[in-house]
């Protein structure tokens, strides 16, 4: 096996195809663990950036769900249609 880097977007031949089956891959849909190489039969590890990312966008929309429900959102949406936003914080 034999693995090289290509820049992406370059008319290298198998460079769609590698880039359908990584996509396949990406969604779940692998080869079935006992084709694949030792090493690779384990989940590989989180990533860290990744995973702080997606909390924070989990409790930004729960933040903003929260507030949606709030008595004092109708309200405020007349002042400030935006609301909850980024640009309020800094106002304040």
């Amino acid at each position: 096996l034999t693995i090289h880097w290509v820049p992406g977007h370059m008319d290298v031949q198998g460079n769609e195809l590698a880039d359908v089956e990584a996509k396949k891959a990406a969604a779940g849909r692998s080869s079935h663990p006992t084709r694949l190489p030792k090493s690779l039969r384990s989940p590989l590890p989180t990533s860290s950036p990744m995973t702080k990312q997606a909390f924070a966008k989990k409790l930004k929309d729960q933040a903003k769900a929260h507030w949606q429900k709030s008595p004092h959102s109708a309200h405020m949406r007349n002042i400030d249609p935006t609301l909850p936003s980024t640009s309020f914080k800094k106002l304040i």
